[in-house]
């Protein structure tokens, strides 16, 4: 169970929480807030998912991707960057999805930025820092062409490497062996590897008005990008960002009230989580980005994908989201690893229909707000803390060695038959 649960970069954390008993301590006890909150800064919102028929569902779907209809979108050039994560099946998937909303979308570019993750052959090597050039290339040759498939008129950008690796290398999914016969029986295609400079030419452009970034998987290269472009190019990108009118989706974060129960790997502090495990750095730009710019910040955590959108096996997700072709093959694949039956859960989409939804179809969708605490040392460390709830040791011990970043919006509830028909809509409309 322990090398199963190691495979997926989600999978790390895919275990319910153990609610703490204690009542003692606080968080000021563990770490010095920035400010203290208000009870109104924290209150829930007052929004909630409500009963959808999969009729009106469906007919409501197709409009979501359209990122103009019904939201906040300004007119003008508009860029979605997502954060690729080409491990899970999830990461496909809403690759797939951006597919969609570009075809959809008027005056609209879509980018897919892929981390070069740290690969290694022998399994038995115990650093998992190393890296090998050559296999890593390998496995960006079989991501980069299924993703091509997938999307083909994104923006494929290559890059950074990942700051570290936390995986044992025989625990690591191997994506060349796994989805190398995948597409063995389709044309056989360029990825066409854009760099990060284009990339940071298209964002500086005058055409381009506004920009979307969600953190599904690594950000590495959003650290490079600000190298790139310089304190002045990070306050052009800072304020298309803020221009787009829609939150940056973060999946990550662990609740301060429960024990945290990420696996415990060396060197991993269990309250780092999934994305900002892999480069630290990024997280820091992100989040400075953040507060420079007013920009939201919308959660969504493990645990509320655990119990929003689980199911029992690679069949049960094919019918439920309406998978078909390519994206089948994937999902077949990754969800028949038997480490993951019972435990079939496609955690970015959660996080990819929370964007299409927020503040579009705000009846669909639950949100609460609260405090944000980063670590003082460790940025991976991403704290949520209902303040609603009372302060206790369990609360002291997951604040401590963080700083209170300030207020953010976290997802409670998402409708799931609105879920399950934007899913069927981009499985219907992908390219392959």
């Amino acid at each position: 169970m322990f090398i199963g649960l190691c495979r997926g970069r989600k999978n790390l954390d895919a275990v319910a929480p153990t609610p703490s008993t204690s009542s003692k301590g606080s968080p000021s006890q563990a770490s010095t807030p920035a400010k203290s909150a208000s009870l109104s800064e924290t209150a829930p919102l007052t929004v909630g998912p409500s009963s959808t028929s999969p009729m009106a569902a469906a007919a409501e779907a197709e409009h979501l991707f359209d990122l103009r209809a019904h939201g906040s979108v300004p007119g003008g050039r508009c860029m979605y960057i997502q954060s690729g994560d080409t491990s899970d099946f999830d990461g496909y998937l809403i690759a797939a999805a951006g597919h969609v909303i570009q075809r959809q979308t008027p005056d609209f570019e879509y980018v897919v930025a892929v981390p070069e993750r740290r690969a290694w052959r022998d399994k038995d090597e115990p650093d998992t820092n190393k890296h090998d050039p050559t296999y890593s290339e390998e496995v960006l040759a079989t991501s980069g062409a299924l993703l091509r498939h997938l999307c083909p008129d994104a923006m494929l950008v290559k890059g950074a490497l990942n700051q570290r690796n936390i995986i044992p290398w025989k625990m690591m999914f191997n994506e060349p062996e796994n989805y190398g016969p995948l597409i063995r029986d389709l044309p056989a295609i360029d990825p066409r590897w854009s760099s990060l400079e284009q990339l940071a030419q298209r964002i500086l452009s005058p055409e381009l008005h506004s920009l979307v970034l969600d953190m599904n998987g690594s950000m590495g290269y959003l650290d490079a990008l600000v190298n790139l472009i310089g304190p002045e190019g990070e306050k052009v990108l800072g304020a298309k960002m803020k221009a787009s009118g829609l939150p940056l989706v973060i999946m990550a974060g662990v609740q301060a009230e429960v024990v945290a129960q990420t696996l415990p790997l060396p060197g991993r502090d269990p309250r780092a989580t999934k994305n900002a495990i892999y480069y630290p750095a990024a997280v820091r730009v992100l989040l400075r980005l953040a507060r420079s710019h007013g920009i939201p910040l919308l959660f969504v955590t493990n645990n509320v994908c655990n119990k929003l959108l689980k199911f029992q096996d690679a069949p049960e997700v094919a019918v439920k989201l309406g998978l078909q072709g390519l994206l089948r093959k994937v999902g077949d694949t990754w969800f028949s690893l038997p480490y993951l039956k019972g435990k079939c859960v496609p955690f970015d989409w959660v996080a990819f229909a929370a964007m299409l939804l927020y503040g579009r179809k705000p009846a669909s969708m639950a949100l609460a707000h609260q405090e944000l605490w980063v670590g003082k040392d460790d940025p991976s460390v991403l704290v949520l803390r209902d303040t609603a709830m009372p302060a206790d040791d369990v609360v002291a011990n997951n604040v401590a060695n963080t700083e209170r970043w300030g207020v953010v919006e976290s997802v409670v509830e998402i409708n799931i038959e609105m879920m399950l028909q934007l899913a069927k809509h981009a499985c219907s409309h992908t390219a392959v």
